[in-house]
């Protein structure tokens, strides 16, 4: 599991996806709880950092037996580090405030206390579709 690297002065958050029984993406059935699991996801914070750490479940479906967790794309992408609030927000600062990169990362560690990688940022511009150059970077 990964742990977020927290700064001094850091709030954790708990939020539960903690569900009985979840419908199977793949047929639909209801799937009871086989276990549980913890994800930590770094998120804005306007005095100090904040980690929101999920509990979630894991179920299994009896009919296909597929094996998946409860939902939580409302909150990050899969996989993700960084809840969607704080893309939206640094992609914001590159896109429509026509910020480089380096000074998008700098405003986001300044006033929401978060570092986003430089390689991070430039991927989500790479999904949103946009083509960056070395003036960007600066």
């Amino acid at each position: 599991m990964f742990t977020a690297v927290l700064f001094p002065d850091t709030r954790i958050q708990q939020i539960t996806r903690h569900h009985r029984h979840q419908p199977c993406p793949t047929c639909g059935t209801s799937s009871p709880r086989r276990s549980e699991g913890t994800r930590q996801l770094r998120h804005l914070g306007l005095t100090h950092a904040v980690v929101l750490e999920v509990r979630y479940s894991k179920h299994l479906c009896p009919k296909c037996e597929a094996y998946f967790n409860a939902s939580m794309e409302d909150l990050a992408d899969p996989g993700a580090l960084f809840t969607r609030a704080v893309q939206e927000k640094a992609l914001a600062s590159v896109l429509a405030d026509r910020l480089p990169l380096r000074k998008a990362i700098e405003r986001m560690l300044r006033d929401f206390y978060v570092h986003i990688p430089l390689s991070t940022l430039h991927g989500w511009l790479e999904r949103a579709g946009e083509k960056i150059g070395p003036q960007d970077l600066l």
